[in-house]
């Protein structure tokens, strides 16, 4: 007996329409192909540079392409539903762009000068950021789990390429296992959640749960809302999942630590608010206090054991954990201001940490990280102009008005408090009062004498990049709007509106 197999019908017009939609995924895609076969024909001296050149020139195309994809309303579904081009896809995709070329322009002169120099750095963070704007376009939890087993895979790599410093081998080993234990909890989360709406669509989902009378009473999904939360909680560096952070961000390069910082924690915010915030909506009741509970953990022991460190890494380890405690709070605020607090943090979280650790990526010498606070001493007046910028870097991460970062809590805030969750941003505001004694004692050690010989920073290129992401620092603090305007058009997901 033969089976009919039905293949469906996929034009050329559809193929090129769907192509369309993942434009800047499919040019990162053939970038990486590009620079697998520059890395076999160029000579071993040339290959990084070019690598780098070839990375550069993808990042600007794909972030063009998405630009103008936003310009003319953006795009819809591709590849039977499994992916989008809509606005909230393409504002992720011009983020990781401006991620990306700013990581290489940085990261370059740190290998040189450490003598790691090597294409595949460019060619594994080229992936990882491919991993990164897949999730932040997927619209089915096949499509969500295997973008984020390719970013993660990419950055247990990343972690560990110093091949001769066992803390960084350690770094990778250990983000590897933790990694691994918290996609499993993803993973057995979103097979209950298919099990209970039969299909992976996240609309299908949603829909399949709306037609619920009661969906908080059904078992199989409040088990796939703690084991997904649980997962999610790992990936933002959430607490109490968040004793991985730390060790890893200590042990990693620095370039690593920069780019992870901010990269993971993007692409695991886009994954909550596509899967809570879309699929899940009708559960928030469940999920919003689950939320809410790793909110206020995170804050309090990432602001807490802030104050303890003597490692300038461990400590922007905690900070990670406090501030995505902040931005948890506006997924569960909820509602289209959530989303778009959410949105805007994040664009400000990229050019405010990612440029205080570009700063200690510049100071660090050719053996060792800048890592120690009496590395940071003097450069207040070596180096006036680099020390004010991270002067402002600090000041915005702690919240300070007109910077961006005051407003990035601003924002979630309100959507918190006009919800219902006043408690909440209680807590929040005083534990950024708390976070202003950490990032000012680094200011403190920048204008501090230094004693014998230090560090000169390095590259003009990334003196460059790091005065442009203070510039954006200050600029969108004064003018919020330019940012929040993208936000609010790039807030696809409409979390519930709580109570």
């Amino acid at each position: 007996m033969e089976l009919a197999v039905q293949i469906p019908s996929y034009p050329a017009v559809q193929a090129w329409h769907d192509l369309q939609q993942i434009a800047p995924i499919a040019i990162l895609a053939v970038a990486i192909m590009v620079g697998l076969i520059v890395d076999l024909l160029l000579p071993r001296g040339r290959r990084s540079r070019a690598v780098a050149a070839i990375a550069v020139v993808a990042y600007v195309l794909a972030g063009a392409d998405a630009v103008w994809h936003w310009s003319t309303g953006g795009g819809d579904l591709a590849y039977f539903g499994f992916s989008s081009g809509d606005r909230f896809a393409l504002y992720f995709e011009v983020f990781y762009a401006v991620l990306g070329v700013m990581t290489v322009l940085i990261s370059e002169p740190y290998l040189e000068r450490r003598q790691l120099l090597g294409p595949e750095f460019h060619v594994i963070t080229l992936a990882a950021i491919l991993g990164m704007m897949a999730l932040s376009a997927a619209t089915s939890l096949v499509t969500i789990f295997l973008a984020l087993e390719t970013f993660s895979v990419s950055l247990y790599l990343l972690c560990s390429w110093v091949r001769r410093d066992t803390h960084s081998q350690e770094a990778g080993a250990k983000y590897l296992l933790v990694g691994g234990f918290g996609s499993a909890f993803v993973l057995y989360g979103m097979a209950l959640a298919y099990g209970a709406a039969g299909t992976t669509q996240i609309n299908g989902i949603a829909n399949a749960i709306g037609s619920l009378t009661n969906p908080l009473s059904n078992p199989l999904l409040i088990v796939a809302v703690v084991l997904m939360g649980v997962g999610f909680a790992y990936k933002v560096s959430g607490a109490p999942f968040h004793q991985w952070t730390p060790d890893v961000y200590q042990g990693a390069p620095l370039p690593v630590t920069m780019f992870m910082s901010v990269g993971t924690k993007a692409a695991a915010f886009a994954m909550i608010l596509t899967i809570f915030g879309d699929a899940l909506s009708h559960l928030s009741g469940a999920w919003q206090a689950l939320l809410a509970f790793v909110a206020v953990c995170s804050m309090v022991v990432g602001n807490v054991g802030a104050l303890a460190q003597s490692s300038l890494k461990r400590l922007f380890a905690y900070s990670s954990i406090a501030q995505a405690g902040y931005i948890l709070v506006g997924v569960v605020g909820g509602g289209q201001a959530g989303v778009s607090g959410v949105l805007f943090y994040l664009g400000a979280y990229l050019f405010m940490n990612f440029g205080a650790l570009a700063v200690l990526t510049m100071m660090s010498g050719s053996e060792a990280d800048c890592d120690r606070f009496n590395d940071l001493d003097g450069l207040g007046y070596r180096h006036p102009a680099l020390g004010l910028m991270l002067t402002l870097f600090m000041l915005s991460l702690a919240g300070f008005p007109p910077l961006v970062g005051f407003f990035g809590k601003l924002f979630v805030f309100q959507a918190a408090v006009a919800n219902g969750w006043t408690w909440l941003v209680v807590v929040a505001v005083l534990a950024s009062v708390v976070s202003v004694a950490y990032y000012l004692r680094v200011v403190w050690h920048v204008y501090t004498p230094a004693r014998g010989r230090r560090e000169e920073p390095a590259g003009a290129v990334s003196v460059v990049v790091v005065a442009v992401s203070a510039v954006m620092a200050l600029a969108l603090g004064i003018y919020p709007t330019l940012l929040l305007a993208g936000a609010i058009l790039g807030s696809g997901p409409v979390l519930a509106s709580g109570p």
